[in-house]
């Protein structure tokens, strides 16, 4: 089985658009997000999504990533807080 790949990374992040364009009509299509998985990468290769398929799919994981980042900065921040006053 021979899938078509589209690779991009911007920064740490990318992804992959993969076609099963010969195997069946129309094509199944799916996007699927990736980040380095260490220093030493030279593209993302550390899957982080599920195949996401629509529009809305991409949408809500990247909202619900942001919003999570979000969330875990002001965690990680109040910790280091903590930390240097003891």
């Amino acid at each position: 089985m021979i899938q078509e790949m589209i690779q991009a990374t911007k920064g740490r992040f990318g992804f992959h658009l993969i076609s099963d364009a010969h195997r069946y009509r129309p094509a199944d299509l799916s996007i699927q997000f990736y980040v380095m998985s260490s220093a030493l990468s030279r593209r993302a290769d550390l899957a982080i999504s599920p195949h996401l398929a629509t529009e809305t799919d991409i949408d809500k994981f990247v909202d619900d990533a942001i919003a999570s980042l979000q969330a875990i900065r002001v965690d990680a921040k109040r910790a280091l807080t903590v930390a240097h006053t003891g």
